[in-house]
């Protein structure tokens, strides 16, 4: 199975400007300093120590550095909500993407000169009519009519629930035919996985998957789709076996936990008995996971990926639009290593 190919992204200024995020007071959180990793005028990334943000509104302060007889230092100050968080095991911390949300008093057109964006172009506005050749009243009735005949062919309102519900249920569609095929064909996975001191996970191949739902009741006999969970096992059929000295052994056994692999270990011991020595064993097998979440309040759906493409989490939120067949056909590409990242599709309106 290959995946769709990607279609080319807007171009994304990568800039190390200094950045301070600050939350809701209510959320007691601290501000954070922190330094931005790319910068659009729609857009930024950074990263935390905080995990999961996906959702949160934030505030972003972008310190400006001075470039010599072009501009002067200053702070600009936008308003923003965290959109994806992403997170590789072994590493303390989380890179959250950013979409501006614009307010009045917002810097938005400051950051855009700087970045060198050219404005959308004003929406074309309809000529005066030519009194000489046609009266007001005709013109009027030319237009009404064609305002009428738009509007009745527009598709009818769908609410977000409705929307999100559809959405989980094609994914679920998708996913469960898809992991029925792999089931049966049970075929390579083209890259490898690997994690800080440890031999890479390779020759893996599709072992076993399955799709599930959850549904929540909605009025009288009506249920919408709440959740979407897809998990798959990779696995080589061998085995790994590496020793650690204390304490390395301890933050490796912690980064077993952290990416959900099952391992034995035994301990070796001195002749004092103190442990100088740990023997760990463990299958060459990889758990992953995929979760589609509905969110009624944002009228989007949370996608959370479980070492999916690689060890590590990433949260990203998704628009139901954008989960249509083009877009399951580009994430099934992702499920089989054959992205490293979600693909434009399915962030189209995120």
């Amino acid at each position: 199975m290959t995946g769709i190919p990607h279609r080319r992204q807007k171009s994304r200024h990568v800039l190390g400007w200094k950045a301070a995020i600050a939350f809701d007071p209510s959320s007691n959180k601290p501000v954070v300093h922190t330094q931005t990793q790319d910068v659009s005028a729609t857009g930024a990334a950074v990263f935390t120590d905080f995990g999961d943000l996906t959702g949160t509104l934030v505030t972003l302060l972008l310190a400006i550095p001075e470039v010599k007889g072009k501009q002067a230092p200053r702070v600009l100050k936008m308003r923003a909500r965290v959109v994806s968080t992403m997170r590789t095991p072994g590493m303390s911390k989380h890179r959250h993407g950013l979409v501006f949300v614009r307010m009045p008093d917002d810097d938005a057109e400051t950051l855009t000169a700087m970045l060198a964006r050219m404005p959308e172009p004003d929406p074309p506005t309809t000529p005066p009519p030519d009194l000489s050749t046609v009266s007001r009243l005709e013109w009027l009735r030319q237009r009404a009519q064609t305002k009428l005949a738009e509007e009745a062919a527009k598709p009818p309102e769908v609410p977000p629930a409705a929307r999100i519900d559809e959405a989980l249920r094609r994914a679920y569609a998708y996913l469960h035919d898809l992991a029925t095929q792999l089931n049966v064909v049970k075929p390579g996975y083209p890259k490898s996985y690997g994690i800080a001191g440890v031999p890479e996970f390779k020759g893996l191949a599709w072992e076993s998957g399955h799709a599930n739902f959850h549904t929540r009741t909605v009025g009288y006999q009506t249920k919408y789709y709440e959740r979407v969970i897809f998990q798959f096992l990779l696995s080589s059929g061998g085995q790994i076996r590496v020793a650690r000295e204390v304490p390395a052994s301890e933050r490796l056994k912690n980064l077993l936990v952290d990416c959900k692999i099952d391992f034995s270990l035994q301990d070796v011991r001195n002749p004092r008995g103190l442990v100088e020595r740990v023997n760990f064993e463990f299958p060459c097998k990889v758990a992953a996971s995929l979760l589609l979440t509905a969110e009624p309040d944002s009228g989007k759906i949370m996608l959370h990926a479980s070492n999916v493409s690689g060890y590590g989490t990433v949260q990203q939120l998704l628009a139901p639009e954008a989960v249509d067949d083009a877009s399951l056909n580009e994430l099934s590409g992702f499920i089989l290593g054959e992205a490293k990242a979600l693909g434009p599709l399915l962030l189209r309106g995120a």
